[in-house]
């Protein structure tokens, strides 16, 4: 198979790229396709500039290899991302230095994007490209290439920012008491890079929150809609003039920690459901026992907190036991993967793991600990290179008290890990900004395959016969598909 695709994305306005093709055989299976994945995971926004390309069999025969990376560092939690064609993680503290995982070394590295600054994932902050550079937003501070674009107000901040739409989001918060002026707000502030005049705050359009200090783990967009979820269970969009509340706050639990784009759906992962909810830019409904729960536990207080594709698949991570579990489209079964931990036994008596020996030590001391927080969580999913990897925690990155026995070495040695996946077919690459048409093209020959930017090759990976055989006779759709439409003009396309 050769296929090129030129493509123009226009501006640079925040957009999600979308499909560049999807090759799907008799059965209806995708055994081929390239795109970019628009993905939201708990306040990391994964690299809008990641390409992925895949190929595989008609019906899948191998086992995914999956292995634990060293640790790469002491905490109990790990959220990880991607940026420049490496995946990062952060440890779940307050602040907590990112680290990158160089696959060919096979060592964790200083991120050159963060050097040893500390990052505040509670916050949002990170950064994302934009145009022919990074969008930076840290500490209260939106910079593009260095240059600042907004900074909070004194005695206020601005956090979990997002771009799309030529809008800045982000939350906008005066702390203290409704009676002495506090307030937390969404907004929608108008700027697109190399605009001369830097945006005024006072010209965001701006929707309160129902109470004080309400916050977000989560962004996403669809449909020329951009989705926000406040964790006391708010949904609201913005349609470019305005907001739009889907669902008020009703004081059930309804927490969202992960956005993705699926075809022309945005899937949020939900709490305390366990399963996936979709907008389709107008409704937004539940998909029941999307995952279904994993046998031998509870059903009920469960999180879906993790999305990604993955060699043309759907990926999710589901608290309380850190189940992964993958979607087949072409069958429409799901399928668990693995528990990425061990310790301890899984049980439906209890909802969490250690939950009873949490209780009975309550009982015993007269304490007030939280019964769930050694709950296992599959944090957070990203492609880098040919593998998927897993960051894992425990609820709240809390370390462990000394008191308790029961959760011991080994079974602490399982949380913060951060696991990788490998299957073979699958590239994720970095694709360069170009202003004005650009063309990839894409080859599977002799036992290998390659992904190529205006003739230069920028990602490529060995193939063996079972992975290509069901690309003869495959239909090509251009423009559609697994990472949902092209957002740009699809000038020219050849297929060989």
């Amino acid at each position: 198979m050769e296929l090129s695709v030129q493509v123009d994305f226009g501006q640079d306005l925040g957009q999600n790229f979308g499909t560049l093709f999807e090759a799907v055989d008799a059965q209806g299976r995708a055994v081929a396709g390239a795109g970019f994945p628009g993905l939201y995971n708990t306040t990391c926004r994964n690299d809008r500039r990641g390409l992925q390309f895949f190929v595989r069999p008609p019906v899948d025969t191998v086992e995914p290899q999956i292995d634990a990376l060293p640790r790469f560092s002491d905490a109990p939690g790990s959220y990880i991302g991607d940026l420049n064609g490496r995946m990062f993680a952060i440890g779940n503290q307050a602040a907590a230095p990112v680290r990158s995982w160089n696959a060919t070394a096979g060592a964790w590295e200083v991120t050159p994007e963060y050097g040893d600054a500390p990052l505040r994932k509670g916050n949002g902050d990170g950064m994302m490209h934009l145009g022919d550079g990074l969008l930076a937003f840290k500490d209260g501070r939106i910079e593009h290439n260095g240059r600042q674009i907004l900074a909070a107000p004194v005695n206020e901040s601005i956090h979990h920012v997002y771009y799309a739409m030529g809008h800045l989001f982000f939350y906008h918060d005066r702390p203290g008491e409704e009676k002495d002026g506090a307030f937390t707000r969404v907004c929608a502030l108008p700027w697109a890079p190399g605009q001369t005049a830097p945006p005024d705050l006072a010209d965001a359009i701006a929707r309160p929150t129902t109470t004080l200090h309400e916050t977000t783990w989560v962004w996403g967009q669809v449909k020329r809609k951009v989705l926000t979820v406040t964790n006391w269970g708010c949904v609201l969009a913005f349609d470019g003039k305005g907001w739009q509340t889907l669902r008020e706050r009703d004081g059930k639990s309804y927490q969202v920690y992960a956005m993705l784009n699926y075809y022309d759906r945005l899937l949020l992962g939900q709490y305390p459901s366990g399963s996936l909810h979709e907008y389709d830019g107008e409704q937004l409904t539940q998909r029941e026992k999307w995952p279904p729960a994993m046998p031998g536990v509870a059903t009920t207080s469960r999180e879906a907190q993790s999305l990604a594709l993955y060699r043309g698949d759907l990926y999710t991570g589901v608290w309380p036991w850190a189940e992964l579990w993958r979607f087949d489209r072409s069958t429409g079964q799901w399928s668990l993967i693995r528990r990425l931990f061990t310790r301890p036994p899984i049980t439906d008596r209890v909802g969490h793991p250690f939950e009873a020996e949490i209780l009975t030590y309550n009982d015993a001391h007269h304490a007030k600990n939280v019964w769930n927080d050694w709950g296992q969580r599959a944090t957070s999913l990203a492609a880098a290179g040919d593998a998927l990897y897993i960051g894992t925690s425990n609820k709240g990155g809390s370390l462990r008290p000394p008191e308790y026995t029961f959760v011991d070495d080994a079974a602490l040695a399982e949380y913060g890990l951060v696991h990788r996946m490998r299957l073979p077919g699958h590239l994720s690459c970095q694709a360069r900004w170009v202003d004005g048409p650009t063309t990839f093209r894409f080859v599977v020959a002799d036992g290998r395959m390659s992904v190529s930017q205006d003739g230069r090759e920028i990602a490529s990976a060995a193939l063996d016969a079972g992975t290509v055989s069901g690309l003869k006779g495959a239909e090509v759709t251009w423009g559609s598909g697994l990472f949902g439409p092209l957002s740009g003009n699809l000038i020219s396309r050849t297929e060989k």
